[in-house]
């Protein structure tokens, strides 16, 4: 008993590591060549529908989802076939005749693929479909179909084919199988089994094109005449003409774009939204050519707000389409309403209020409009129209519409010629109007001609007087400036020159007290006292000369760079000059206000040597950025800031990268003030311009500097600057 327990253990643990059983559909067999085609039974075939539109050849063979295939006519509980938009089918064949079965399988679909097992082996793996390219197409390939994947089975021989079928424009669909002759499909030239439905494409194709050249010629007529006339009647029957080109083109783009560029074929549909704008220019045209607004005001407006009403539910509509796939819902149906009933009546009321005026032309508008739009009136009635219109609605709207361009073509022009006529008129009268006014105006200009030269001879005399006064004005601004640095320089003169003249005073009194001890020394006859007293007044007189020759040093140097300048460029060492210039512009400020005070940092590069330059030129540039410098750190400095030292640099540094290899000297001169506000660093170089307070600056200094650096020595003068930080000038002079 214990072992036949454990023998139906071990046999219920091999059961549940077998495979599950599939339960495939019998075969169906092939049992002739001649036949066009041959239709599979549904018993003969299960479907299987891939919501995820993910699944593989590989996953719907084995378990589990090989067992989830069921017949066409059963529904799986729970399942929203309306989101499926992927179905895979399954069917077995069987060669029955004595020679090899050349067979073909189509269905149509985005993407179709083929799958073909003998022995549960994969053989075979093919594609097609609509959005296939062309070129990864197997099998027959045709234009505006989804192609045939032929196939041969020998006598005999028995396959399970998977169909994998994709249709990006339908869900919730079933389909027969169908098995093709593949030669009579080749003798065919083409894969779709209706004949008729390539006939009808060509002749679709063949009405589209006809009205789309209607269409082009009335929009490019409609707006030469629009740039003419300025009628705005032109350019609404031109947008009406674009849109409704664009949605016909809609309906023979698909088939085109399946062949050629099968990716695009998605975005084939947007052009269909161009349907949402036709009916608003077209109730633009009837305002503007039957002129409502001055006839029917009211009804004037409720027009336009019926145009402007559909394209706003229209776009909603549209936006709608992206979420809820179904488009039979009731928004669809009363925008359809709207359009092709509401809006087509109320144009042809309006076109009967306006029927009894005189105008011929108003007739003739009621003629090629009234077969449209009782056409589209009528396809929203479809129970109350005969079968021969709603069979052939498609043919009978290219005609309507045909008739309807041409018609208004033909009465826009008969508008455009009466208008070109009254406006010839019109111009004919502005121009004898115009002619008369000329001829008083030519009276008048002779008048007032002479009184005319009078003034401007007056004024001409003024504008020289004042310009004489400018450059007047102007040659004495430039002496003040040049005087207000004569001014710093003087005063750094007095201040450098107080030291030596200390030193000269100070020892010749302490000479005159030696020379007083030594006469006393020799009446006593102490020779060795008058010796060293001797001694010290050679020392003395040894500084006294010494600092006398450094202040007669100072006077001819800066007597050499305060006079004019001679315009002539003299070797010159540029370390000398700005350090002279740098303890001038200092002193200068102290000899002001004993309370100033800065610290001065120098970094003189000792390889520059004597460069050519106007020295009085430059020692006036160096003077001003110096005296600049010092304003600022001064300026900051009254702010009281905690730990803040007022600090002006100045270095030298030769480069080599100037042109011609010259090389150039570039000299810095830094503080670290509160720095020039962005919104006023492109007028810093600009004359008279300043930021210093009324009567403490010309505003010429750094305009002359300007000048003299790029002007009369050919270099640069730039500045970079920090708001708060401090600012750096730099002059660059090529050697």
């Amino acid at each position: 008993m214990k072992q036949t327990g454990l023998l139906f253990i071990a046999f219920l643990f091999l059961c549940s590591r077998l495979p599950a059983q599939q339960t495939l559909p019998p075969a169906f067999e092939l049992k002739t060549d001649t036949a066009a085609y041959q239709l599979v039974p549904p018993t003969f075939y299960q479907v299987l529908e891939d919501k995820a539109d993910k699944w593989v050849i590989r996953e719907v063979m084995r378990s589990p989802l090989s067992e989830k295939f069921h017949a066409i006519g059963e529904k799986i509980a729970g399942l929203d076939t309306n989101s499926i938009h992927t179905y895979w089918y399954r069917f077995r064949i069987k060669n029955g005749m004595q020679q090899p079965a050349n067979i073909s399988l189509t269905m149509a679909g985005s993407y179709f693929d083929v799958y073909t097992l003998r022995n549960d082996s994969l053989i075979g793996s093919y594609h097609s479909g609509y959005m296939t390219e062309w070129k990864n197409k197997d099998g027959l390939k045709s234009a505006g179909s989804s192609g045939a994947i032929s196939i041969t089975v020998q006598p005999g021989e028995e396959w399970t084919v998977f169909e994998r079928i994709n249709r990006s424009w339908q869900t919730n669909f079933t389909e027969s199988v169908l098995i093709w002759n593949t030669e009579r499909l080749i003798k065919a030239k083409y894969i779709d089994y209706v004949d008729s439905r390539e006939n009808y494409f060509g002749k679709t194709h063949l009405q589209e094109a006809f009205v789309l050249g209607l269409l082009l010629i009335a929009i490019f007529l409609n707006i030469f005449f629009y740039r003419i006339v300025k009628e705005k009647v032109y350019k609404h029957f031109a947008m009406f003409a674009l849109f409704l080109s664009i949605n016909r083109l809609w309906n023979i783009s698909a088939q085109y774009f399946r062949w050629e560029h099968p990716s695009l074929v998605q975005y084939v549909p947007l052009l269909s939204y161009a349907w949402a704008f036709i009916p608003y220019y077209l109730v633009q045209f009837f305002r503007y050519f039957l002129r409502t607004k001055k006839t029917y005001p009211k009804w004037d407006r409720f027009l336009f707000i019926l145009g402007v009403s559909n394209i706003i539910f229209n776009v909603i509509t549209i936006l709608l389409s992206f979420t809820y796939k179904s488009k039979g819902s009731y928004l669809y149906d009363s925008i359809s309403l709207l359009t092709f009933c509401i809006i087509p009546l109320c144009i042809i009321i309006t076109l009967l209020l306006h029927i009894g005026r005189n105008d011929r032309s108003i007739r003739y508008v009621i003629i090629g409009a009234l077969p449209l739009l009782l056409l589209y009136i009528a396809s929203m009635f479809d129970i109350l129209v005969p079968d021969i219109l709603l069979t052939n609605f498609r043919l009978i709207e290219v005609c309507c519409i045909s008739w309807f361009v041409l018609s208004f073509t033909m009465i826009l022009l008969m508008r455009f010629d009466l208008l070109r006529k009254e406006n010839a008129e019109q111009a004919l009268d502005k121009e004898r109007l115009m002619l008369e006014k000329e001829q008083e105006k030519s009276l008048l200009i002779e008048q007032q001609k002479v009184l005319l030269e009078k003034q401007v001879a007056e004024r001409t005399a003024e504008l020289q007087q004042s310009l004489h006064d400018l450059k007047s004005t102007q040659s004495q601004l430039v002496q003040s400036e040049k005087m207000a640095s004569l001014g710093e320089l003087t005063a750094g003169i007095a201040h450098e020159i107080q030291n030596p003249l200390n030193f000269v005073n100070n020892f010749s009194e302490v000479s005159v007290e030696l020379i007083k001890e030594m006469v006393d020394e020799v009446d006593k006859g102490n020779t060795g006292e008058v010796k060293i007293i001797a001694d010290d007044l050679v020392q003395n007189l040894e500084k006294i000369n010494h600092h006398g020759k450094r202040a007669d040093a100072i006077v001819k140097g800066m007597l050499q760079h305060s006079r004019s300048s001679s315009g002539q460029k003299e070797p010159t060492d540029i370390n000398a000059l700005v350090d002279e210039y740098l303890r001038l512009a200092y002193h200068g400020l102290r000899a002001k206000d004993k309370s100033f005070n800065a610290a001065m940092n120098t970094d003189f590069d000792p390889s520059i040597g004597n460069i050519k330059i106007i020295p009085q030129d430059i020692g006036r540039v160096v003077l001003n950025l110096f005296t600049n410098a010092f304003y600022a750190v001064t300026e900051k400095k009254k702010q009281e800031i905690p730990g803040y030292e007022p600090t002006v640099s100045v270095s030298t540094m030769r480069s080599l990268s100037g042109g011609e290899g010259r090389g150039e000297v570039i000299i810095k001169v830094s503080d670290n003030g509160n720095g020039i506000p962005q919104k006023l660093l492109d007028k810093i170089f600009q004359p008279f311009f300043t930021t210093k307070p009324t009567g403490q600056g010309t505003g010429l200094g750094l305009s002359m500097s300007y000048d003299i650096v790029t002007k009369g020595h050919g270099g640069e003068l730039k500045v970079l600057t920090q708001e708060g930080e401090g600012s750096e000038f730099i002059i660059i002079l090529p050697i």
